[in-house]
């Protein structure tokens, strides 16, 4: 007989002033098989992911949606796994430079990311569009009209290529930051008039993040969004990594509903209505 196994590890990772603080959340339960050897294990995967909510976070059960679903795949298939929250550039480069992990998530869907793994089915959409002040008049029909604007974004996220050419455009009067915490204080507090972000992200931050809770009602999600982009876990361009994303792949094809059809309960009041997405015109 066998006693269903599951296996939790979410840790945050965060530099301060020389020191590393390490959170940790883990809940295991041993499988156990009367014609088991005494040391057999079960496969196990490493994973690498950023603080996202609500998608990646420590703050939500479960780790948040898409590390729900993530569990769930990897549950159809018996296999074991853990999660590691890191700062993005740093997860992006802990894999690259195989740093102890066997796989990444959320990845957008871009020429540099599919160069860079093997990219698994859509474990869910990121509604990526603009969010400005109300005191802020702000409109677009092509990206060519930010340039009219300040605006801020996050380094490293792999964002629509026309949308990434725009802003590293020098006739663009772009700002990049570290997170997008850093970019709502910076739109919050008129450094940048329009932020690049996802509108989930955004709702979430502004409406549980005690330092930007009272700017909640002064902003506005701009209804045109750039895209309503796929959202994937990455694994390393190899035998293994492909034995692995095939597997996962497996297991998220037994799950009955994915995101955004379903979502938590835990996440539910804090996600917000999705408003149709337009086709981008980058001239």
């Amino acid at each position: 007989m066998r006693v269903p196994v599951q296996r939790r590890l979410i840790t945050q990772k965060i530099m301060w002033g020389g020191l590393i603080m390490c959170v940790a959340l883990i809940v295991s339960i041993p499988t156990v098989r009367a014609d088991d050897p005494p040391h057999s294990t079960k496969p196990i995967i490493n994973l690498v992911t950023l603080d996202w909510p609500p998608y990646s976070t420590v703050n939500l059960p479960d780790g948040g949606l898409l590390s729900r679903v993530v569990t769930a795949a990897f549950d159809q298939v018996d296999i074991d796994h853990t999660i590691e929250v890191y700062p993005w550039k740093r997860a992006l480069l802990n894999i690259l430079n195989n740093r102890g992990f066997e796989a990444i998530f959320p990845l957008y869907d871009n020429p540099e990311r599919r160069r860079q793994f093997l990219f698994s089915e859509p474990i869910g959409t990121s509604p990526l569009g603009f969010v400005h002040l109300r005191s802020t008049e702000f409109s677009w029909e092509n990206l060519s009209d930010l340039k009219e604007y300040a605006v801020g974004y996050v380094k490293g996220y792999g964002y629509e290529s026309h949308l990434v050419a725009m802003l590293e455009s020098t006739s663009m009067n772009s700002f990049g930051m570290r997170d997008d915490e850093t970019l709502l204080r910076q739109l919050i507090t008129g450094h940048v008039e329009v932020a690049v972000i996802d509108h989930n992200v955004a709702r979430y931050l502004l409406h549980n993040n005690p330092g930007l809770r009272d700017a909640e009602n002064l902003v506005i999600y701009n209804p045109h969004l750039v895209i309503e982009q796929t959202l994937h876990v990455g694994f390393p361009p190899s035998s293994q990594g492909l034995r692995q994303r095939d597997a996962f792949n497996k297991g998220l094809g037994r799950l009955s509903c994915m995101p955004p059809a379903c979502i938590p309960d835990a996440v539910a009041n804090i996600m917000p209505l999705r408003p149709e997405t337009k086709a981008v015109n980058s001239q």
